[in-house]
């Protein structure tokens, strides 16, 4: 390729020195890409990047399959936490029937006591 850049330019122009044309040439040939270099590079970076997705897919997958894991272990301590609660407020109103019970007795007591005294004051 050299040699045929060489014989055109000479060929096209008049060369006043052919050492300088000789270096010209070396200079465009070297940072001249080759197609099939240039296609092959960009199949490896076209795989790198397949290749990288498949990666960034499956860490995302991972990351799913983790929170989902997270979520049911949260699910299940709301639930323990739920039954707690409902243990509690099951013992809460089992006291608070107690107290109504005995408020209502205190309440009925007094009302007989009161109407005893009352009797025994009408009566006297």
């Amino acid at each position: 390729m050299v040699e045929v850049l060489e014989e055109e330019l000479e060929g096209a122009f008049e060369v006043k020195d052919k050492k300088s044309l000789h270096r010209y040439i070396l200079l465009l040939t070297e940072n001249i890409v080759k197609k099939e270099n240039y296609e092959k590079q960009q199949i490896e970076i076209k795989n790198d990047i397949r290749t990288l997705a498949e990666l960034v897919k499956q860490g995302f997958e991972h990351m799913d399959k983790r929170f989902e894991a997270l979520q049911i272990q949260m699910d299940k301590r709301f639930e323990a936490v739920d039954k707690r609660f409902e243990a509690v407020d099951k013992r809460f109103g089992d006291m608070n029937k107690r107290f109504s019970m005995m408020f209502t007795f205190i309440n009925i007591g007094l009302g007989i006591l009161i109407a005893i005294t009352v009797l025994f004051k009408f009566i006297s």
